[in-house]
């Protein structure tokens, strides 16, 4: 499986809230951050971190990928995420993804975005 692939899947996983899935594709010291949150490294601060970003403001995503760029070790996708919110509304966000692998493997995901609407009242 490419990398670009393996990007397209993981972000699959996410729309169906599969963590543990995700979780299976990454290194052991893998990292993780999204906006402009700490970095969380090790899956199971990943798996924390997943559950309390934002998991809890939502009842769905759906990524729409614009374009995905692969170079060595890096897969950078642009995409906007359409969220379903808990109160009903929906929102989209663009959003830059950046993964970083090691061997098959995720090393690194770097999630750009101004999350801050999904918090708003």
């Amino acid at each position: 499986m490419s990398n670009t692939t393996t990007v397209k899947h993981l972000l699959k996983l996410f729309e169906t809230f599969d963590v543990d899935g995700f979780l299976g594709y990454l290194t052991e010291d893998a990292v993780y951050r999204f906006g402009n949150y700490p970095a969380a490294v090790g899956k199971d601060a990943i798996a924390a971190t997943i559950k309390a970003s934002h998991m809890d403001q939502i009842t769905g995503i759906a990524f729409d990928i614009k374009d995905v760029y692969e170079k060595d070790d890096a897969v950078i996708s642009e995409l906007v995420i359409n969220y379903s919110l808990v109160n009903g509304k929906t929102i989209s966000l663009p959003c830059v993804d950046v993964f970083r692998f090691e061997g098959e493997k995720v090393k690194a995901m770097l999630v750009f975005m101004d999350a801050s609407p999904l918090f708003a009242p």
